[in-house]
């Protein structure tokens, strides 16, 4: 079953998916708006609830727990989620622009990209410092940089820092940490630290509190302020107020009136600044440098653009930047979107008076105020876990990876034609004119006099004209991907894939394209963008785009009819195996379980980044350092799976093989969707070859084996390589940094079965 897709006529954007923006897209899951298409824009997979940072940093919580994954969000409300970096905004042209892809037009635009830590004036050398955003990166870098320090300490000389211990004492000097800020940020992370620090070293450690101020926690009662006090005392944590850092390195942090603080480590939890970006967007913007809005979160520029959470500023109010204010925005968002585009008059939002505080003090408790009154305990931290989670819970898809028999048929490879009626079809087609194909395109199995073998064995063709010979193939498919940028690489790649595995080189391609019905603007903008991520894959071939043909049908499809030259050395091809030679898969398996996944919503954003990777990696150039190091045996594994061709290459060569499945390399998260039973709609045919498999019954079940059967869109080559070739095979790899190939068996002499699967 397949969903007929039409293009809409306007386009809302978010760029940045924080806790207001992230409110636009839980909505649009509820109510789109009709004819409106959403573009979700951020430089990371992944948003951090910045509310849960103290409790995973701590160990309360996992990871996980505090995290938006932006890709399953997306592709649960239908959103196109583009992850790259802005660099720019056109507002008369109402576009913005990237570095390494085509503009993106909007109709509305919602920019809440956060901000920053200040860090103004302040010189810093070293490995010592780490700022807590990026929050998606925060705990990954604090263990590099804790791993980075204790390095440091163990290549100093033994001897204790001078006054910190006696020359005759033996114990660890402990490990100085400075937090710079003590906002609610600095100060929630200083009580939690500890957790963090004590699950990755014995080594003793010190915190201290860096602040400009002249207190900690600006801006609360002093009820609250007290109990941060007498915490931080109680544990030993000095502060430093009225502070205002100069330099960082390795060893200290240097203040104004030339005081050294020792610091190993230096955590920078300042107050708010704007990023960059924003400088960069040629929008109005305060005092401060945030973009300066209307009461309504609309530009001042009187464009259709909103800037909202940290990004924004009301010029009429003083907003401070925090979490709530950002999360209460959502709602009048959401309002005066919807209003915007029905050219409709907006509503101002009016900013909380007052609201609930809770900090974390990392030691299963927290302590809070409301409305002037100051509280603290476990009730108080289990209060917080509550409201936090419950926050969470709106942006986390649910549901689990199981199978779906009512699921629509898979796009990539997924939707190909099954092997046998393909099969089936050429044979016939073979039969028919057998004498009229073989005085017109010459192949391996050109020369053979069964109708089987009629079918040309490579999977392109290799065409003599007066002029030569030229390889020729063509390949098209239902867009897999949410992002015609994306899909146009995907394309080009998959489509010249037959022409790279034969060692030939492409030269010309012809589009075939099919647009969804729609706006004719949209269809432009769709077709332009699918053509400038093609032609970025075939300009790294040395290829272009010549020509091709475009229809309007009932969903997004298109691919490439690719041209190239033979190479000087013999063709790569899949009747070439012999006894002896070993098997080398270039990428990993379990693309097309992974796509099923994420037409599901259930494809994880670092899988889905992993996924994307895999697909990118182009394989030209190894096909051309296989043919130089004098490689004759290669397919490319695509839509068949590698059961299915390596059964095509066995067969073409009258070989059998040994396949070792615990060498075998998967894809991060397929092998947990090939557990929860999810698998491309084509992979029930693609078991037809199990016929020529022989295999354990218990090894059947393992989600290696189901990958033999998984359709790859871009998947990788399978080479042949004679043993007396693998030194140089290997060697020349390292050497081009082409080190993806992995040995997964062996041609083997022709047995009953084509292949003989082994696990050990």
């Amino acid at each position: 079953m397949q969903i007929e897709q039409r293009l809409a006529s306007r386009h809302l954007v978010l760029l940045g998916i924080g806790h207001t923006n992230a409110h636009i897209v839980r909505q649009w899951g509820m109510n789109p708006i009709a004819d409106v298409d959403l573009t979700c824009i951020s430089d990371r997979s992944v948003a951090t609830y910045s509310g849960m940072l103290p409790a995973a940093l701590a160990g309360q919580i996992p990871t996980r727990d505090m995290e938006i994954d932006l890709v399953r969000l997306c592709a649960s409300v239908n959103a196109r989620l583009i992850i790259g970096t802005v660099t720019g905004l056109d507002s008369n042209r109402q576009v913005l622009h990237f570095a390494d892809r085509p503009s993106v037009p909007f109709d509305v635009l919602s920019v809440g990209i956060g901000s920053v830590p200040t860090d103004d004036g302040v010189h810093i050398e070293g490995d010592s410092l780490i700022r807590i955003k990026p929050m998606q990166t925060f705990l990954q870098r604090l263990d590099v940089t804790v791993n980075k320090a204790l390095k440091r300490r163990t290549s100093m000389e033994v001897t204790p820092r001078s006054g910190e211990h006696n020359a005759g004492q033996t114990s660890p000097a402990p490990l100085k940490i400075v937090v710079v800020g003590s906002g609610a940020a600095g100060t929630e992370i200083t009580f939690c630290l500890p957790g963090f620090i004590q699950s990755k070293t014995d080594v003793p450690f010190e915190l201290q509190i860096v602040t400009r101020s002249d207190a900690i926690l600006p801006g609360v009662t002093s009820g609250l302020r007290d109990r941060a006090a007498a915490e931080l005392k109680r544990r030993g944590v000095a502060v430093h107020r009225n502070a205002t850092i100069t330099h960082v390195d390795d060893t200290a942090v240097t203040l104004q009136d030339g005081q050294k603080i020792v610091a190993d480590i230096v955590i920078w939890a300042t107050g708010a600044s704007p990023p960059e970006l924003l400088s960069q967007l040629n929008l109005p913007l305060t005092g401060s440098g945030f973009l300066a809005t209307e009461a309504n979160l609309r530009s001042t520029s009187g464009a259709p653009i909103f800037a909202v959470g940290d990004t924004g500023s009301i010029v009429s109010e003083k907003v401070p930047k925090a979490g709530v204010y950002a999360v209460r925005q959502g709602p009048v968002l959401w309002d005066n979107i919807k209003a915007l585009l029905a050219a409709k008059p907006l509503s101002n939002y009016e900013p909380q008076s007052s609201f609930l505080k809770l900090l974390n003090t990392g030691d299963g408790k927290a302590i809070g105020e409301w409305k002037g009154f100051s509280f603290g305990g476990r009730f108080a931290m289990k209060l917080k876990h509550y409201i936090d989670s419950k926050f969470m819970k709106m942006y986390q898809v649910s549901g689990s990876m199981k199978a779906d028999t009512d699921m629509m048929q898979c796009k990539g490879c997924g939707c190909k034609l099954g092997s046998q009626t393909l099969n089936t079809a050429l044979r016939s087609s073979f039969a028919l004119n057998e004498a009229a194909s073989a005085s017109e395109i010459t192949t391996a199995a050109d020369q053979q006099s069964n109708i089987d073998q009629a079918i040309p064995a490579d999977d392109a063709a290799v065409i003599t004209t007066d002029g030569g010979r030229i390889i020729a193939t063509t390949d098209f498919f239902t867009n897999p991907v949410n992002d015609a940028f994306l899909f146009g690489r995907i394309a080009a790649l998959h489509s010249a894939s037959d022409i790279v595995a034969m060692g030939a080189t492409a030269t010309a391609a012809l589009a075939n394209v099919v647009l969804p019905e729609g706006d004719t603007a949209a269809q432009q903008t769709a077709l332009h963008d699918f053509l400038a991520g093609a032609r970025h894959e075939f300009a790294q071939m040395n290829a272009d785009i010549v020509g091709g043909h475009t229809i309007v049908g009932p969903r997004w499809e298109a691919g490439f009819t690719v041209i190239g030259n033979p190479p000087a050395t013999p063709l790569l091809q899949k009747g070439s195996l012999q006894i002896g030679d070993m098997l080398y898969l270039t990428k990993p398996l379990g693309i097309g379980v992974l796509l099923a996944a994420h037409m599901r919503s259930q494809c994880a954003a670092r899988d889905y980044e992993s996924l994307i990777a895999a697909m990118l990696q182009p394989q030209h150039m190894l096909a051309k350092l296989a043919t130089d190091c004098g490689i004759t045996a290669a397919t490319d594994v695509t839509g068949f799976g590698l059961a299915g061709h390596l059964v095509e290459m066995l067969q073409a060569s009258h070989q059998s093989a040994t396949l070792n499945l615990k060498d075998l390399q998967l894809l991060p998260g397929a092998a947990a969707a090939f557990d929860a039973g999810i698998e491309s709609t084509l992979a029930p045919n693609n078991r037809a070859v199990e016929q020529h498999l022989t295999a354990a019954a218990d090894v059947q079940s393992r989600p290696e084996y189901r990958a033999l059967f998984d359709p790859q869109t871009c998947g990788g080559l399978l080479l042949g390589v004679p043993k007396p070739l693998v030194q140089k095979f290997e060697t020349a790899m390292v050497e081009a940094d082409l080190t993806t190939a992995i040995a997964i068996g062996e041609v083997v002499n022709k047995q009953p079965n084509s292949v003989l699967i082994q696990t050990t």
